[in-house]
């Protein structure tokens, strides 16, 4: 069976690419074009993974569905499903995931605790590849 992935994106042409891509490589795709959407839709449907844009409509909702995601108080079926954050949050604004900008020295999951990320616009083939790498990593865990 095809692994499920949640798409978090508000940009409703960026979520359609994004969803093509994947549908394409052959995964199932739930679209969600904000964060309670998607917090309805990562309950309702237990994704293997999710894909979460940072920049949504009112600012960085992103951040605050990561940690509402991984926090305590939610349940565990749902708490540990892994995260590919796609942002143009580095093209937009002088934050950074990284203490300098070309400087990569912590990764995923010490900044925010998510497994990947990717700047927009995302490249298909590596938007698949780092779909691939995540759901590997997690088949092992």
């Amino acid at each position: 069976m095809a692994a499920k992935i949640l798409v978090v994106e508000d940009d409703r042409d960026m979520a359609e690419a994004i969803r093509l891509t994947l549908e394409n490589a052959g995964y199932q795709v739930v679209n969600a074009y904000n964060p309670d959407e998607a917090w309805e839709k990562v309950n309702a449907e237990k994704p293997d993974l999710i894909v979460l844009d940072i920049m949504m409509p009112t600012g960085t909702e992103g951040f605050q569905f990561v940690w509402k995601l991984r926090s305590p108080q939610t349940d565990e079926s749902i708490r540990n499903v892994p995260v590919i954050v796609v942002t143009s949050l580095h093209s937009t604004t002088e934050l950074r995931f990284y203490p300098d900008q070309y400087d990569a020295s912590y990764g995923p999951g010490e900044f925010l605790p998510v497994q990947e990320f990717l700047d927009k616009p995302i490249d298909p083939a590596k938007l698949i590849e780092a779909v691939e790498r995540v759901l590997k990593q997690k088949q092992r865990t």
